[in-house]
């Protein structure tokens, strides 16, 4: 039987009926198709068909963003999803504008799940808790790349930055004001490469999307 919230889900949302094949998963690698066996109001069974495990992905990609106004981060939650990211770190930074609320951190793990849902993500990303930016430098040496997108001097594009063979990337993106110039200067310090996105200065939302395109392009 499965909880209460997947069987309305299933039931009212989805209108599944008796009979009907289906495929489960538990986020952490675990697949199994399945048939409906009964639905109530409260409930839905499914018979178990076939299970198996896909592998954990052979590259991680983690977003760490400065959190924009809550429709635009919305939607980088859900675009995030969709383009294989391993881990979300939401941060606040001196030009963030996002009042910290405990409450909006389920309703983000909601639309985290709602997306690998709707997008059969099997493994899913991992939205970590609200951080101060100066907590995020020591996190660095943890990966192979860090990218900071950056507007000031010395940005490179993406094309000029050596991908093959890495394993664990980070992408830094600021806030609709931008990273400070001494944030981008201590995120440097710390091991991050400066990257651009072209002659255009892009939204936040955009940046976001833009640039794990790019690194899923290279890397998945």
């Amino acid at each position: 039987m499965l909880s209460a919230e997947e069987s309305h889900h299933l039931a009212r949302v989805l209108r599944v009926q008796p009979g009907q094949e289906i495929t489960l998963f538990d986020g952490q690698g675990g697949v199994a198709e399945g048939a409906v066996d009964s639905v109530s109001k409260s409930a839905v069974e499914v018979k178990i068909l076939k299970r198996w495990t896909v592998p954990k992905p052979a590259v991680e990609i983690d977003l760490i963003q400065a959190v924009p106004k809550p429709d635009r981060w919305e939607l980088v939650l859900q675009k995030a999803v969709e383009l294989g990211v391993t881990t979300i770190r939401p941060v606040l930074t001196q030009c963030t504008e996002f009042k910290p609320n405990p409450k909006k951190q389920e309703r983000w793990e909601k639309i985290v799940l709602n997306a690998a849902q709707q997008c059969e993500v099997r493994w899913l990303p991992e939205l970590k808790p609200l951080e101060k930016w100066p907590a995020i430098s020591p996190l660095f040496s943890g990966y192979d790349l860090v990218l900071i997108g950056s507007l000031y001097e010395g940005a490179r594009p993406f094309r000029e930055i050596q991908m093959q063979g890495r394993k664990k990337v980070a992408l830094l993106i600021g806030p609709e004001g931008d990273f400070t110039e001494e944030e981008v200067a201590s995120a440097v310090s710390a091991g991050a490469v400066p990257v651009s996105f072209g002659d255009r200065i892009l939204r936040t939302e955009t940046a976001a999307i833009f640039g794990l395109s790019v690194l899923a392009y290279q890397l998945l």
